[in-house]
């Protein structure tokens, strides 16, 4: 129990001692990417997924069907004539 504990200090040590070089690496990044940029991505991936739309419905139809429970076919009645 002592060695477990003694690894889990050791671990938690060795992270706080390299967070400050992980938040320095981070805070140089510049995005210099603009809104308009990131809307137009965003309508691009909406008319992909409203492109793949009917593709799912597709596909969960026959997987329904194939997969589904078969109802016995009915017998038709019979249609008096007047």
């Amino acid at each position: 129990m002592k060695r477990k504990y003694q690894q889990c200090l050791t671990t938690i040590l060795v992270l706080l001692a390299a967070m400050p070089a992980i938040a320095a690496e981070t805070a140089a990044r510049q995005d210099d990417s603009m809104t308009l940029v990131y809307l137009f991505l965003a309508t691009c991936g909406l008319i992909i997924v409203l492109q793949l739309l009917p593709v799912f419905t597709l596909v969960y139809g026959l997987i329904k069907g194939i997969f589904g429970k078969r109802q016995e076919q009915q017998k038709p009645l019979p249609v008096k004539n007047r």
